[in-house]
């Protein structure tokens, strides 16, 4: 067990990390007036910065062709870890404030938080740049590319997304 396992947020300031026992308060936040400078130091030690997910994640296999996967997109989670996820950017939609994206190494689909990405402007263009199709165009198009039939709506939304992968 490591020394951050018992991490809360704070209940003054809101700041992921605090320590609380029954009668005190530890903090993370330096401006936070529960604010402990060992603890503190303790949380930055452990923090991770600029690592791939690769890296982080060595448990994580798959069969994924890391060469199709170029976006890089810098996250910072909730414990303030930034961490650079390899993405495609053929699989890339929003779906209202979240961002949903196929990985390396497992090919699996991810959602991230627009807000919380680092290199937004960078994603945000590859968005615009690929119009993905809406929701229920995405499941005709899931439907039948996984079970190799064809239909008229299928046909034509294939026209219209002829890069679309699953």
């Amino acid at each position: 067990m490591g020394q951050l396992d018992d991490a809360v947020f704070c209940p003054e300031c809101g700041a992921w990390g605090a320590k609380k026992s029954l009668f005190k308060v530890k903090c993370v936040n330096p401006e936070c007036r529960k604010y402990d400078a060992e603890r503190g130091a303790a949380f930055e030690q452990n923090k991770v910065r600029g690592k791939s997910a690769n890296d982080v994640f060595a448990h994580l296999k798959g069969k994924a062709d890391a060469d199709e996967y170029t976006l890089k997109i810098r996250y910072r989670n909730f414990r303030g870890d930034e961490i650079i996820y390899s993405a495609h950017p053929g699989t890339l939609y929003q779906r209202g404030v979240h961002v949903v994206a196929r990985l390396a190494p497992t090919g699996k689909r991810v959602t991230f938080k627009l807000a919380k990405i680092e290199n937004r402007s960078e994603v945000e263009t590859i968005l615009r740049e690929n119009p993905q199709p809406s929701g229920h165009e995405r499941r005709v198009l899931r439907y039948h590319l996984k079970r190799g039939t064809s239909s008229a709506l299928f046909e034509k939304l294939r026209q219209k997304y002829p890069h679309y992968q699953d």
